[in-house]
This record gives structure tokens, C-alpha cells and sequence, in this order.
């Protein structure tokens, strides 16, 4: 791998013992996928998860804080484990233990001191600064990374939590995968001929295509005649993409930066193989997530954080009715929306019909610890990436839209 005179003085210890593990940990990231060089990045994202850090990652950003390691690039922070806001009432009501909450508290504490900003968001891009096109970046929320890829043009790989680190520190990331044009051009084709109306449909639209064919190789097109999807739709549909197929990059033609046309997205070589979606099919995905029990315990409006006008709909979908007794409607929100909400009123208004805000936290980080403690089994959203990785937490799950997620947060059971 070429590195320039400053980068190989790193990777020798010059710049100091930080630095020396930063640039070895993405060499030998790089000398892996055969990358040719470093890049230049704009901004790093962080996603410091405190059950998979464990006591490894915490002695890790103990050492960096130690040895003086500061963020050279603005540096996000991705959710944590904890709505620290809250944390009295996780511990006394959700089975949530102190320590854990402890623990939480210091991994972001250690991560402010190494210069990360406390966005605790997963919508960086939406609420705090998008990334420019053509800018490399180093991002570590998946649903994160292939929203600049595919919604702003910029240029970022699945970065795990080191590699996200690491990059923040040095201001450069291996330059392979999603940061080479030619690993971006679309190589699967699919018609859409299901007329997608809201964020749900277009959840379910990436369900159906992560079945056609998973693999981080995978870049999906997609075209057709449907209405023009709003930036919240196509927020979904990557978030969802990249849940169900592994996928970091897709294009929606007249939507997308890279895709004004079907042949631009795909490179001026066009797929042979045509996948068509219909309504048939559409319907299908909602209609196999169907919960064992009518009985509702939760309507969770996350996965990723809600923008304050997604929070708007909510209120707009419950019109004015309020949360049945036996069902928690939650709505995840980073902090800078929350503050949104909380001027726009809604925060007052939602909460006054029972709803109950997450900020700083995407709620399916926290499930796990709070199933057995709580007894919550069921689960309605909207997010179809939701509603897939809670199925793997034990949960079960329903991805339905709008309309029926209110209506069963009001009234305590699943529409047939």
C-alpha cells in the first residue's frame, strides 16, 4: 500500500502511541482488501456500542484519552446504549442494571474526550451536516454509511467501530470498496410496479430486493414509474437495504445523485436481468410479519431516528387520540430533533397522549436488556429495518404502515 512520508512516520511510532495503533490498524485493514493508498476524509463516525465494546474497547479508549489521542476530522457519535435522561427510570421500570448504565455513561465520556462531537445520532447527515458529494468519509452506523453513499454521492465503507476510530485520529481511511467508483455502479435491477405511498412501503420494497440477492458487492437500481420518494422514504429504504441485504450503496433513478438515468447508475452497462416488484409482492412482505398474539405491547417509531417532521406525522396519524393503557409507544429521536420537538411543542403534546420519547438512543440497541425484565414480546413499526432486527432479539414482530401503527397503538391490538 503507497502511504505518504507523514503516514509511514505514523505507522513507525513518530506521531506518538496512538497514532501508531491508528494508522497499523487500518494498514493491515487496507493490506486486507487490497486498497492502494489511504484518502483523505471529511468526517469520521463513531458507533461506540457498549455490550459489543465490552472491557476490551473501554481499556482501548482509556489508553487513546491517556496518550493525549484527539479527533483531527469532525467526529459523530452514533447512539448509545442509554437515554441517560431517563436512566433512573430504565433502571427502576425496565430491568436495566446500574452498572451498565455506568458503563455507558463513561465509553461517551472517554469519546467526547478524544474530541467526538455528542450528536447520538444515527441521521448525522439529516441533523447535524451532510457530507458533500464525492467527499470520503469513514462512517460506522451502516444505515448511516450507505445514506451518504447513496443520497448525497459521498464515499464510505461499513466502518466497524476500530476502523471508524482509527480514522477519526488520523484523517484517512483505506481506500477500497465503496470509496472506488467501479464498486458503485448498480449490478442489480429492479422495476418497481408497486406504487410505494409512504416510509413502510418503501421499507419493504428493500425487504423484498435483500432477498434477491445479499452481499456488500450488491448495488441495486431501482426505476419505474411511482410518485418521487420524500428524503424520510429514502431514508428507509437504505437503512432497510443494508438490514436485509448487506448492501452499501443502491440508486433510485431521478432521486439519487449517481442515477439520472438507468444507464448512468449502472456504469453504461445495463443488467441483462430484470427483477419487477408488484403490488403482490409488496403486500406480501407486510403480510408475513404477523405477530402470534393480536395483543400489542409496543409501536416503536425508530431505526433509524425520527427527523421532526416524521415526528409531526405521528401526531398527525393519532389525531388527538391517546395510547391505549397497555401499550408504550416510543418514538427515537437524537438530540438535536428532540430539541426541535420539544420548540415545536410536540414533545408536550405527544407525551399528554402517552407517547414517551428515546433521545440519543434507537431503541433496538436497548431491547434486548429490556425484554425478559418487562414481559414485551410484540412489536408494530413502521421501520422495516426494525422490525427485522428485533425478530432477532426474540421479539415478534409487524411491519405495517402508518395508519395501522396508530390505530394499534390506540387501541391496543393488530388490525387483522
Amino acid at each position: 500500500m503507497e502511504l505518504t512520508a507523514e503516514q509511514s512516520g505514523w505507522l513507525d511510532g513518530a506521531g506518538g502511541p496512538a497514532l501508531k495503533w491508528a494508522m497499523r490498524f487500518n494498514h493491515e485493514l487496507g493490506m486486507f482488501f487490497d486498497a492502494p493508498r489511504m484518502v483523505s476524509i471529511g468526517s469520521a463516525h463513531f458507533a461506540p456500542d457498549t455490550r459489543m465494546a465490552g472491557q476490551a474497547g473501554m481499556d482501548l479508549l482509556v489508553k487513546l484519552v491517556e496518550d493525549g489521542a484527539k479527533a483531527v476530522v469532525p467526529g459523530y457519535l452514533d447512539p448509545c446504549s442509554v437515554d441517560v435522561g431517563r436512566a433512573a427510570e430504565l433502571v427502576a421500570n425496565y430491568g436495566l442494571s446500574e452498572a451498565f448504565v455506568a458503563e455507558d455513561r463513561e465509553l461517551f465520556r472517554l469519546c467526547v474526550q478524544l474530541g467526538f462531537l455528542p450528536t447520538q445520532s444515527c441521521i448525522n447527515y439529516q441533523t447535524v451536516t451532510p457530507p458533500r458529494f464525492g467527499e470520503h468519509v469513514a462512517w460506522g452506523d451502516t444505515g448511516a454509511a450507505i445514506s451518504a453513499n447513496a443520497l448525497f454521492g459521498a464515499r464510505t465503507n461499513f466502518e466497524g467501530g476500530p476502523s471508524a476510530l482509527a480514522s477519526a485520529l488520523t484523517g484517512c481511511t483505506p481506500a477500497y470498496g465503496m470509496h472506488a467508483a467501479e464498486n458503485r455502479r448498480a449490478n442489480l435491477k429492479i422495476k418497481i410496479e408497486c406504487e410505494p405511498q409512504e416510509i413502510a412501503d418503501w421499507g419493504a420494497i428493500a425487504a423484498w430486493a435483500g432477498g434477491l440477492a445479499t452481499g456488500y458487492e450488491t448495488v441495486p437500481v431501482f426505476y419505474g414509474s411511482f410518485a418521487p420518494p420524500s428524503f424520510n422514504m429514502l431514508k428507509q429504504l437504505g437503512v432497510a437495504l443494508a438490514s436485509y441485504g448487506g448492501h452499501a450503496m443502491f440508486h433510485v433513478v431521478g432521486a439519487t445523485p449517481e442515477a439520472p438515468s438507468l444507464e448512468a447508475a449502472c456504469g453504461g452497462a445495463s443488467p441483462k436481468q430484470e427483477n419487477i416488484i408488484s403490488r403482490q409482492d409488496l403486500e406480501a412482505v407486510f403480510d408475513r410479519n404477523t405477530p402470534s398474539s393480536r395483543d400489542v405491547d409496543l409501536v416503536v417509531f425508530a431505526a433509524p431516528q425520527l427527523s421532526v417532521d416524521e415526528v409531526a406525522g405521528i401526531e398527525t396519524a393519532l389525531g388527538g387520540r391517546r395510547v391505549h393503557g397497555n401499550v408504550k409507544l416510543i418514538i427515537a429521536v437524537d438530540p438535536q430533533v428532540k430539541s426541535q420537538a420539544d420548540h415545536a411543542g410536540l414533545t408536550d403534546r405527544l407525551e399528554a397522549q402517552g407517547a414517551e420519547f428515546s433521545t440519543g438512543t434507537c431503541f433496538y440497541s436497548e431491547a434486548p436488556l429490556f425484554r425478559e425484565a418487562t414481559g414485551w414480546r410484540t412489536v408494530v413499526t413502521n421501520s422495516a429495518k426494525l422490525a427485522n432486527t428485533l425478530a432477532s432479539a426474540g421479539y415478534e414482530t409487524a411491519l405495517r404502515r402508518m395508519a395501522i401503527c396508530a390505530d394499534a397503538a390506540t387501541a391496543g391490538v393488530l388490525a387483522q
